[in-house]
């Protein structure tokens, strides 16, 4: 009976662990999501977009220790240099890389967000 009352409490340990994990990385994602849309509309409307992509790298390096605890480390490393990218043709007046780039990073955060999800294949 031990055995399964220390089972019990290591399944939903385990459960809650990974379900407050995914409310961390969508958290993060949506909060990166809406500082990219910022700085897409600032590029734009012919704005510092530069300033807005230096706040999204911030926050992302910011967050990143949270975010290795609960994600794969080298997604973040490459969602990091995307935005490192995006950042640096920021300052240029090229349309199609910036873009692609913002789209890039735009597609791995969704992409993070999707791999966190919750279900049992991936909780077990």
């Amino acid at each position: 009976m031990k055995r399964l009352i220390a089972a019990a409490i290591l399944t939903v340990t385990v459960i809650g662990i990974y379900i407050g994990g995914y409310f961390v990385i969508n958290d993060v994602c949506d909060n990166a999501n809406i500082m990219l849309k910022d700085c897409i509309n600032a590029y734009n409307e012919g704005e510092n977009a530069e300033k807005k992509a230096e706040e999204l790298e911030k926050y992302w390096s910011k967050k990143e220790k949270i975010l290795s605890v609960f994600s794969n480390h080298s997604e973040i490393d490459e969602i990091e240099m995307a935005i490192r990218l995006m950042k640096l043709y920021s300052k240029t007046k090229e349309n199609e890389i910036f873009n692609e780039y913002c789209g890039t990073v735009k597609v791995m955060l969704h992409q993070m967000i999707e791999d966190t999800v919750p279900n049992m294949h991936s909780i077990f």
